[in-house]
């Protein structure tokens, strides 16, 4: 399952960033869970639906082959929500039941065996809460395309069949649906009939999945599709999607066929599966899905060339396709180790990056992910292993994802690339189609190197934290001796260790270059090198492969050699923050000179921003030149740091980025720069901007933005309007927010806020209520208290909780 951190889309980057922002603090401590007892394991699973489109109604036959995992087993308990049962069968004769809307225990002929196997079904209907989604037109949104779609991960699987509903069991799968006659539906495996019922006007389809699988793994689509087609190999690959999407499918997933032969080489294993399906849906709760053989992602994906670079659909894909192997083919045990699938996935995603566009891109990518996981650090400290959550979805979060991608990169530096790919090929071959918890891929890293790394693990996944090193050396020119000085400031306790790594230090002067490996052990390190000429570089943690935060005082020279001549992405970049202190002509020479020459576009943007703090004369004329860099994110830094230059050829060339730039992002700097340095002629730009479409409404929620800058009583009748059910989704989550950023009226906001809290969006009612309890009127109980008792999703309950709580604290305190 992909979530998003901020790579896929304004959308998604909102919902993550604000969702982020809403973390627990370390004090508090949530319940302990463990996995469940299995009675039994499922050989077979054949699910059989018709629907009710109109009513969101699902129809279903659900038929399960098990063998008892006890002797005298007379009761099957089944996970099965809010669902009405119609019968329960066994080799044709019905069975008495229970059912409590939430278990349903079925009450067997006779005792059965461990030797015995079972063959049952079930006929029920649901109006499910989740698990399955209709998405319907209605007035709001007339041009909606009806479809059905499912999302069990992590355990909604129970809301449109009865099962076990958990990740511990493998089995086959089947699955049939009647839709529509001008439908199509696809599911897991391949697609062995159809049938056309003239008379009804309807369409069967019959799918089988003849490969093992965990339960949330199944799924359907059903909609009015277009299918396109391609291959890999042996393996057919189709793409499902809305029509109007026709041209951008091909080209935003035109690397699938190369992600299939490299994660197929890189693994040792031929993708396993019959098929490869990428179906694209509306409103999909995540960014995809990695349902085995038949991945699911949003449809916000699709994108013009007018949003790239900064919005591409191969990391999704590249992420969905590596779950094929970790989290399919192999699947974590329980959540508490959910990390092997995500991690695994986020790793992979980088690595096939790396194989695609570059190490410059993978060592940017890894990097991100560490600054992603150090911030997330800050508001709460977990390990990667971790079984306290309220919900399994709370575990979805910073620490499986970039943090586990982190710790995987990390032991390919322990390893080396030929152990740690021959670790992966071993883990892979050793657990497919079983469950897996991190001993396993520890005890599988073990066999296949012969290395003992439970060290590694202990500090990396069962531990939480990260070091924060201290860092000094002194050159002794009479000597020729280096002496470095490696300190860890971290606070140390049960969670967080003095950590022990392998680090490679580079030293670098005019006559040679020297690297070496050392090995950190301890609170205080010290290393001496022999070194010729006093250096014009020394970095430590070469290639910036440890999760970590360092202090490491530089001069300006060193700074500037080190931007001008690391070959390391992260260095340089490194250095051009660091030089941000720096007021001197060297260093503005330095990074003006980056700016317009380094090789890679994030070295350059981030030259761009860090000049964006500086005041000298000659600065604006660089970032008014890199308005015509290649990549449009180094424009966008450009356009942002040329804010505080209010004079009119910056205004002018800004209108005209606006008017004329085909990239919508590069679009909405320039309207947001410009509004900075031209307030009084902005106005008319923004009027103009709010009327424009573009990628995720990135134009107009930077239009409402700068508007409330300008004009706050203004913006926030266009909030108003803007949020309103039935605008895009992406202005619509920027506009409640405007309310409530701007409250030009309190009680218009509440009542607009207790209205969304009730909303079809789930990222509008999690930030109504959000924002319900911040406010903190006693009057929003009755609403909060409401919609805790109904809502389903687990971030909303979550937050609803901490609303109520915040207004009765607020209460107490004024009495």
């Amino acid at each position: 399952m992909r979530k998003s951190f901020g790579k896929l889309g304004f959308v998604f980057f909102l919902s993550s960033t604000f969702i982020l922002g809403q973390m627990r603090g370390p004090a508090q401590l949530l319940p302990i869970h463990h996995a469940p007892n299995k009675e039994f394991h499922m050989i077979h699973l054949d699910l059989n639906f018709h629907f009710n489109i109109e009513k969101k109604e699902v129809f279903g036959v659900a038929t399960e082959k098990i063998v008892p995992y006890q002797n005298d087993y007379k009761t099957i308990h089944l996970n099965a929500m809010d669902m009405k049962i119609d019968k329960v069968t066994l080799n044709g004769k019905s069975l008495s039941y229970q059912y409590n809307d939430k278990i349903l225990s079925i009450n067997l002929d006779k005792n059965y065996g461990l030797n015995d196997t079972l063959t049952y079904s079930i006929t029920y209907s649901a109006i499910p809460k989740k698990g399955i989604f209709f998405i319907m037109p209605d007035k709001a949104y007339p041009k909606r395309i009806p479809e059905i779609w499912s999302q069990s991960e992590s355990e909604d699987a129970q809301y449109w069949y009865p099962c076990h509903d958990y990740p511990d069991d493998f089995s086959t799968s089947s699955l049939t649906a009647t839709v529509p006659e001008d439908w199509v539906v696809v599911s897991n495996g391949l697609l062995k009939k159809t049938a056309t019922d003239k008379k009804d006007h309807t369409k069967t389809f019959y799918w089988d999945e003849n490969k093992p699988h965990v339960v949330y793994l199944n799924s359907i689509v059903a909609g009015k599709y277009k299918i396109l087609k391609t291959k890999w190999d042996n393996v057919p690959i189709y793409y499902y999607v809305e029509p109007q999407f026709t041209n951008e499918a091909m080209a935003n997933f035109s690397h699938t066929p190369d992600i299939l032969k490299f994660f197929s080489e890189v693994t040792g294993h031929h993708y396993e599966w019959d098929k490869l399906s990428l179906s694209t849906v509306q409103d999909f709760t995540e960014g995809g899905m990695e349902n085995v053989s038949a991945i699911t992602l949003t449809n916000t994906t699709f994108h013009d060339k007018n949003a790239e670079p900064q919005i591409n659909s191969t990391n999704l894909v590249s992420h969905e396709t590596a779950h094929q192997w970790f989290g399919d083919l192999l699947t974590c045990r329980n959540w508490a180790n959910a990390w092997l699938n995500e991690g695994f996935a986020t790793f992979f995603e980088a690595l096939y990056g790396q194989h695609a566009f570059g190490n410059d891109h993978y060592v940017y990518e890894m990097s991100r992910n560490q600054e992603q996981v150090i911030n997330a650090d800050k508001r709460e400290r977990r390990p990667i292993v971790y079984n306290r959550y309220n919900s399994p979805d709370d575990v979805f979060g910073v620490y499986i994802y970039p943090r586990g991608a982190d710790v995987l990169n990390m032991l390919r530096n322990v390893l080396g690339d030929q152990l740690f790919f021959k670790a992966i090929k071993h883990y892979v071959k050793e657990y497919q189609f079983h469950n897996v918890d991190t001993h396993d891929f520890e005890k599988a890293v073990q066999e296949a190197t012969g290395q003992n790394l439970y060290w590694f693990f202990d500090e990396w996944v069962y531990k939480g934290g990260h070091p924060i090193f201290k860092v000094n050396y002194n050159y002794n020119s009479d000597a020729h001796k280096l002496l470095m000085t490696v300190e860890q400031t971290q606070k140390v306790d049960s969670l967080t260790p003095v950590y022990k790594m392998p680090v490679e230090i580079c030293i670098e002067t005019p006559t040679e270059k020297i690297t070496r490996k050392v090995w950190v052990d301890s609170l205080k390190n010290t290393f001496t090198f022999d070194v010729k000429d006093r250096p014009s570089m020394v970095n430590f943690d070469e290639g910036h492969i440890l999760l970590k935060e360092m202090d490491f005082k530089k001069s300006e020279n060193e700074l500037v050699y080190q931007l001008q001549h690391d070959k390391d992405v992260d260095g340089r970049i490194w250095a051009a923050d660091q030089l941000e202190k720096e007021k001197s002509n060297s260093s503005l020479d330095a990074l003006e000179n980056t700016l317009n020459n380094d090789s890679y576009w994030a070295v350059r943007a981030e030259c761009a921003k860090v000049l964006g703090s500086q005041n000298e004369a000659g600065v604006e004329q660089s970032l008014l030149a890199a308005l015509n860099d290649k990549d449009a994110r180094v424009q966008v830094n450009a356009i942002n740091s040329l804010a505080k230059f209010k004079d009119n050829k910056a205004a002018d060339l800004l209108k005209n980025k606006f008017e004329k730039d085909k990239n919508y992002f590069v679009r909405a700097a320039a309207l947001t720069t410009y509004s900075k340095i031209d307030s009084l002629n902005a106005l008319p730009l923004i009027d103009q901007a709010l009327k424009i479409e573009s990628q995720q409404e990135v134009i107009r929620t930077s239009a409402l933005e700068a508007l409330t800058k300008l004009d706050s009583l203004k913006a926030y009748n266009e909030a108003v309007k803007f949020a309103e059910y039935g605008q895009p989704e992406p202005i619509r989550i920027r506009s409640v927010m405007t309310l409530v950023q701007h409250d030009a009226n309190k009680d218009k906001t509440l009542k607009l806020l207790e209205k969304f809290s009730d909303d079809p969006y789930w990222i509008v009612r999690l930030i109504s209520v959000n924002e319900l309890g911040r406010i903190g009127d006693k009057t929003s109980l009755p609403i909060l208290e409401k919609r805790e008792r109904e809502e389903v999703n687990f971030r909303i309950v979550e937050s609803v909780k901490r609303a109520i709580a915040q207004i009765k604290k607020r209460e107490s305190a004024s009495l």
